[in-house]
């Protein structure tokens, strides 16, 4: 069986973490673009606003959010006559048949246009990959799928009304730590999962659980440890591995 694996990837060009506009002669008509390779806009505004129409429907995008553009369509986005302040975005491009397939589903699910939250996940990656767009550098394109496919669910993660309107990011990172700390878990992977960037995840956990995340899990895989010793005939290398220490020398800093 012959699989293309071209099929699979994702890749992004083209893109740009900063640019800014302030002239109704910035006007992009997306009827005649893309017609030999479909291609996807994703455009976030970072002040001002700018306008986007789909359809014979107009947005304003305004600071915070971004619109999905999947060419060709009926369809442009624009400098607003009536602004005052410049608009200033980031964008990249997203190429690829499974590219556009994804993006269309997913506008579909949510809208054209959408809140992307500074401060988050979702925003870091989508700036990674504007930056990969601005280098032009040649890159695995497994990766650069793998990245492009994250930066969408985390966007979907932070648009999810079960997410958005739950319970406190970091209350479920707490819960994540005393449940799963046996696991090999990091800042990394809590702050991702809480849909913030690791600074401030980090920052809010420490206000609220009084201590930073790292020393956090650090003590209750201390705790486990000193229980297991305590209880049973285990070896070092065992107790490190049932909870939650990624080595014996490790283990043993912990417990000095």
């Amino acid at each position: 069986m012959n699989v293309d694996i071209e099929a699979l990837h994702l890749t992004v060009p083209f893109g740009n973490r900063w640019e800014r506009v302030q002239t109704p002669r910035y006007h992009w008509g997306n009827a005649t673009r893309g017609q030999e390779a479909p291609f996807v806009i994703i455009q976030w505004t970072l002040e001002g606003r700018g306008g986007f129409e789909l359809e014979g429907q107009s947005w304003s995008v305004e600071p915070g959010n971004a619109f999905i553009a999947i060419l060709p369509e009926q369809g442009s986005y624009f400098f607003p006559k009536n602004a005052v302040e410049p608009w200033t975005f980031a964008w990249i491009n997203f190429y690829g048949a499974l590219a556009v397939s994804l993006c269309r589903a997913f506008r579909q699910m949510y809208s054209p246009v959408m809140p992307l939250a500074r401060d988050s996940a979702a925003s870091t990656r989508f700036l990674e990959l504007a930056q990969w767009g601005e280098n032009r550098a040649a890159r695995d394109p497994h990766e650069v799928s793998a990245a492009c496919y994250a930066f969408l669910m985390e966007w979907a993660r932070q648009l999810d009304p079960n997410v958005r309107f739950g319970r406190d990011p970091v209350e479920r990172a707490i819960e994540v730590c005393r449940t799963r700390f046996r696991e090999p878990i990091g800042v990394k992977q809590l702050a991702a999962e809480s849909g913030l960037t690791r600074e401030h995840f980090t920052r809010r956990f420490t206000q609220q659980a009084g201590k930073p995340p790292a020393e956090f899990l650090c003590d209750l895989r201390r705790a486990a440890a000193r229980s297991m010793l305590a209880e049973q005939a285990a070896t070092l290398k065992e107790v490190a591995l049932r909870c939650g220490f990624p080595s014996v020398k490790s283990l043993r800093r912990a417990l000095s």
